[in-house]
């Protein structure tokens, strides 16, 4: 672990937040040379933290066909911070519960 690491866990702590790290959601930063299929790192969005994620930290999985948005992200947006947002891939009705594939690497194994 990283001195971040400790930092993110105690300003957690801190506020009250829990600290399972389970609701991370990864951008890849592209190399410049390999771009995107060889990232140099990622950054993560915090879910979990509902401080910082508003409502999207209720967005839960559903696999496809069933999903009804896309996730898409920025490494870097217009204010230099990365950007995460969600489109729908269909009309969406009222009251009707918001859901994105989670994808292959959020499930251990058993899951």
């Amino acid at each position: 672990r990283t001195p971040e690491d400790y930092d993110w866990q105690q300003s957690r702590m801190d506020r009250g937040q829990t600290v399972t790290g389970t609701y991370l959601y990864g951008i890849a930063i592209p190399d410049a040379r390999h771009g995107i299929s060889k990232p140099k790192g990622h950054i993560y969005v915090d879910a979990e933290d509902e401080y910082c994620s508003l409502w999207t930290r209720f967005i839960n999985h559903a696999s496809p066909p069933d999903d009804n948005l896309k996730p898409q992200s920025l490494h870097v947006g217009w204010d230099g911070n990365p950007r995460v947002w969600f489109t729908a891939k269909r009309d969406i009705e009222a009251g009707e519960e918001l859901t994105f594939d989670y994808g292959e690497d959020y499930w251990l194994e058993g899951d």
